[in-house]
């Protein structure tokens, strides 16, 4: 039986995956499958990944479906001859044990059966949990017996604690308290601590829910992915911002003499922009890490992307050596790639700064949150009918608001302002681009 039956498991991509969600199966139970055939989809950190099939068989039980949240290792389909009985392929999906994986940097020198000196430590009911963990627990002020473990026997790591602060902001009010909640804080809590004991407030009572009915919405793998990096970035980087209004009428009028293929926009020219002025500000130009900084020779510009999912970034590699016709075909195809859920890892992995443009639904002007480690991004506004003074004399021309978002443990104001500067210069010589 053993040889005739063959587990699928939920794979591994990176050394931070610790689960995936089910995005679609393209096989059906009772489908022959070749080795190496697509077999399912796997959404995680915003993108979806195709599995193959492990082994040519035929595809006798799907244990996981569409939408469901699996730890890498466990068990998500089975693979066997036609000649297997279903209860042989019942009894295998009852024993079966996933394997248990783990990068957690305090994990080594752990026995298999063993627990680790911090976890023999703990009383007999408090749950299981990392030191790495714990300690990151303490610092958002988070309950660590209201986090469910994905570990083995349902041990707490650093990814759960993340993804429950992740959750936790996510249903925070802009107040700092959790919406809907009329709980008293006591002094000195902590805006964590404070959602976590308001959580319960979250389930309107039943009078509220028949006058006005609600659905709950699980959190997609990419979605997750964006409310915890999200999070962390308001909670570890100093943000500040600088904004500046630039004239575009040139810069408008240069684009309309360009060839119509391929179609250059707005965003396309700001991107290139952004990408000369990167390389002559370096500080901007650089990602945080820890007791580093990495300053980058070229400029891998992240372009914000609005697809069904959430809020994608593919990324412009080396954009500051790419003609303006280069980048506008590259992030065009990036751009439609992004909203089907085609991208690869690496073209979402890494960038040395970010391009945010919400001038397309007529925001004006708005603050961008960094996407860590990057050290700074760039909000764009619609362009608008403005007045400005040529000549001594009033005249009306087309403006834009840009807004600046820094991180001042590396960018001091002096130096986002510089590079604003450089930005705008640029923008108003358009034949530089």
């Amino acid at each position: 039986m053993a040889q005739a039956i063959r587990p699928v498991t939920m794979p591994k991509w990176g050394i931070e995956m610790t689960e995936g969600t089910i995005n679609q199966w393209t096989i059906r139970e009772g489908q022959q499958v070749e080795k190496g055939e697509p077999l399912l989809e796997v959404e995680t950190e915003k993108i979806v990944n195709t599995v193959e099939s492990p082994a040519a068989g035929t595809l006798r039980r799907i244990v996981a479906c569409a939408g469901d949240v699996k730890p890498v290792g466990s068990l998500i389909a089975v693979l066997a001859d036609e000649d297997v009985s279903d209860a042989e392929i019942t009894f295998f999906i009852d024993s079966f044990k996933g394997a248990t994986v783990s990068f957690e940097p305090d994990a080594e020198g752990a026995s298999a059966g063993g627990a680790t000196a911090d976890e023999s430590q703990l009383s007999a009911d408090e749950p299981r949990i990392s030191p790495i963990a714990r300690r990151l627990a303490e610092k958002l002020g988070i309950d660590i017996s209201q986090v469910k473990g994905t570990g083995r026997n349902g041990r707490i790591g650093k990814e759960d604690v993340e993804a429950y602060a992740a959750r936790l902001d996510v249903m925070a009010g802009g107040d700092g308290t959790t919406a809907g909640s009329v709980a008293a804080v006591a002094p000195g809590a902590s805006t964590m601590q404070a959602n976590a004991g308001s959580v319960a407030a979250l389930a309107p009572d039943a009078s509220v829910a028949e006058a006005n009915p609600f659905k709950r919405l699980k959190l997609s793998a990419t979605r997750a992915t964006i409310a915890r990096r999200l999070l962390e970035s308001k909670l570890a980087i100093p943000h500040y911002r600088l904004t500046i209004e630039v004239d575009v009428e040139r810069l408008q009028q240069h684009r309309r003499a360009l060839p119509s293929q391929p179609r250059i926009s707005l965003n396309d020219m700001l991107l290139r922009a952004c990408a000369l002025a990167l390389v002559r500000h370096p500080t901007l130009n650089a990602q945080f890490a820890g007791e580093e900084i990495l300053q980058f020779e070229h400029a891998d510009v992240a372009v914000a992307v609005a697809s069904e999912s959430g809020l994608i970034t593919p990324i412009v590699r080396a954009a500051d050596r790419k003609s303006l016709q280069q980048v506008a075909s590259e992030s065009g195809d990036l751009a439609e790639r992004a909203r089907r859920g085609s991208l690869t890892k690496p073209e979402i992995n890494g960038g040395t700064f970010t391009l945010s443009n919400l001038g397309m639904y007529g925001v004006t002007s708005f603050d961008a949150i960094i996407n860590p480690p990057q050290v700074a991004i760039l909000a764009v506004g619609a362009a608008r009918a403005g007045v400005v003074v040529r000549n001594g004399a009033p005249a009306v021309t087309q403006l834009i608001t840009l807004t600046l978002s820094a991180d001042h443990r590396v960018v001091d104001g002096a130096e986002g302002a510089a590079f604003l500067a450089t930005l705008k210069d640029l923008l108003q010589a358009p034949d530089r681009l």
